[in-house]
């Protein structure tokens, strides 16, 4: 399963880099282009850390080993790290997109910490914690997002 999210994804990777080339050629400076080149190294980053989770069971990085399960955290809070960069692209949210899209990728990092935190996932439901967590945390999201929105209204 995680070898082909990350097949997948390595193929968005490579065909929002050929789309965005026209972009990054135009303005390399401009703050569109920066965030650009970061949503797509937090793409490449996630989707390289899925293909690791489906090829090995584990991965030495920097002198230390990586579970497969904590790989695929990693790949989770990048792609998170991507949803966040997508929606504080255009400076404030504007748009619902752009909020909800914030929201998503505040709780794909908040999944990626904890799998990556709590170790082998027992089954495939997240535990009672684990949900609140997540809840909780894109709540707040949210409330700070309708906050950012009737402030710049």
């Amino acid at each position: 399963m995680s070898l082909g999210l990350g097949v997948v994804l390595l193929v968005v990777f490579a065909w929002s880099l050929w789309n965005s080339l026209e972009v990054l050629a135009a303005d390399p400076t401009s703050s569109t282009a920066v965030a650009l080149v970061l949503a797509g190294i937090a793409v490449l980053l996630g989707a390289l850390a899925f293909v690791a989770a489906g090829l090995r069971e584990r991965l030495p990085v920097a002198g230390r080993s990586l579970e497969w399960w904590q790989l695929q955290g990693v790949g989770f809070a990048a792609l998170g790290g991507y949803m966040v960069i997508s929606g504080l692209a255009q400076g404030v949210p504007a748009s619902v997109y752009d909020g909800s899209t914030l929201a998503a990728g505040v709780a794909f990092v908040a999944v990626g910490y904890i799998r990556f935190r709590d170790g082998v996932p027992e089954e495939t439901e997240p535990t009672g914690r684990q949900a609140a967590i997540i809840v909780v945390g894109t709540l707040a999201a949210l409330l700070v997002l309708a906050v950012l929105m009737i402030w710049t209204i």
